[in-house]
């Protein structure tokens, strides 16, 4: 559960990713991603107030949820929250101590076990047993983070959604450094085994370079575990977002939002050119602005990475990672690092190494 966005995979939403590529228009909350990536942030129902009747009319991906751990109050949860005019009202899990104690991050963990349940037929005609791998920022490795996550998460779940009882039981919570689930995702298949070609890096000096919603990371690992240099900073995609949105409202165009502008450049690509469309009768080009911007962070990035590795002759690999890796100017990285990688599926690359690891224990304890 990152800093801006949930993602969430299950054997089910791989099989609908092997699904969907079959269907190249298919759209859905899956994306053809393998993965349901859903925001970090949610709203008292209440809250949605006229709101509602767009929802029925099936407009919006947005769901209604009740957790058994706060039964009086319903919740609403989906990929396009962000489509809703109650910023000021959104309950956010970050941005305080003590995090994955707070009653928000635990109502975060129910909505989240729901949504992969509803899969599966088990969790509504029974109890749907699953294991639960997951992974947390450097930062917050510590073993009072992974007590607090790992009870979050362990035991009984009742959560229903838009009317629908579900039934999860967590048996085993599996916490790893973030950086880890990205090398992970790199060296391990889909069912847990290591891929031959790739084996190498569980013996390298690896660097990831994670550009997310809310931060970058840079770690470094040995073996496979975590080591020194790294570092963190608060300069994630939406850093790179804001600064789009001050250059278009500083031109002159108003209106813009940071959500508008992840939107368009995940809509539209620099061959096609960028554009804001404010409404049906205007458009607004700005591709100049974009690119200004993504030089400037780009560049940026690239002296974070500088001064924090300062040598780099140890480094076998440099993992880009992280929905910002996609943003970010590759053939300026690749002319300074010549043994950096862009991974596949960055959004989602950690998680996906999350859930191979899992896979690992499972097909370890059947050998």
């Amino acid at each position: 559960m990152g800093n801006k966005q949930v993602k969430l995979i299950s054997a089910k939403t791989l099989a609908q990713k092997a699904s969907s590529r079959k269907k190249k228009d298919e759209k859905s909350i899956v994306e053809n991603l393998g993965a349901k990536v859903l925001p970090s942030h949610f709203l008292d129902y209440d809250d949605l107030g006229d709101q509602r009747t767009a929802i029925a009319g099936n407009k919006l991906h947005i769901d209604k949820f009740v957790s058994g751990i706060d039964k009086e109050f319903s919740y609403a949860w989906g990929t396009d929250l962000h489509l809703v005019h109650a910023e000021d009202r959104f309950i956010n899990t970050i941005g305080f101590e003590d995090r994955y104690k707070r009653h928000e991050f635990k109502l975060l963990t129910d909505f989240a076990l729901a949504e992969l349940a509803r899969d599966y037929e088990e969790a509504k005609t029974s109890i749907l047993e699953v294991i639960v791998s997951t992974g947390v920022p450097t930062d917050d490795f510590n073993e009072t983070a992974v007590k607090d996550i790992t009870a979050a998460l362990l035991g009984d779940h009742n959560v229903t959604v838009n009317g629908d009882s579900l039934n999860i039981r967590v048996k085993e919570v599996h916490v790893n450094p973030q950086p880890v689930g990205t090398a992970y995702n790199e060296v391990l298949d889909d069912e847990g085994y290591v891929k031959e070609d790739q084996s190498s890096l569980l013996e390298e000096q690896v660097v990831v370079v994670d550009i997310g919603g809310g931060t970058l990371l840079i770690d470094t690992l040995k073996n496979m575990n975590l080591s020194s240099p790294r570092t963190q900073k608060p300069t994630g995609a939406f850093d790179l977002y804001d600064r789009i949105v001050n250059l278009v409202t500083d031109s002159g165009i108003k209106g813009i939002t940071s959500y508008e502008v992840e939107r368009i450049l995940r809509d539209s690509t620099h061959k096609e050119g960028y554009f804001f469309q404010p409404n049906k009768n205007e458009s607004f080009p700005i591709t100049n602005f974009v690119e200004k911007a993504v030089i400037k962070y780009t560049r940026e990035i690239l002296n974070t990475i500088s001064t924090t590795l300062k040598a780099t002759l140890r480094n076998d690999t440099m993992l880009f990672t992280g929905g910002g890796s996609n943003l970010i100017g590759q053939k300026e990285v690749k002319a300074q690092y010549k043994f950096a990688r862009f991974v596949e599926d960055s959004e989602i690359a950690n998680a996906l190494g999350f859930y191979k690891y899992a896979k690992a224990l499972v097909a370890a304890r059947s050998e």
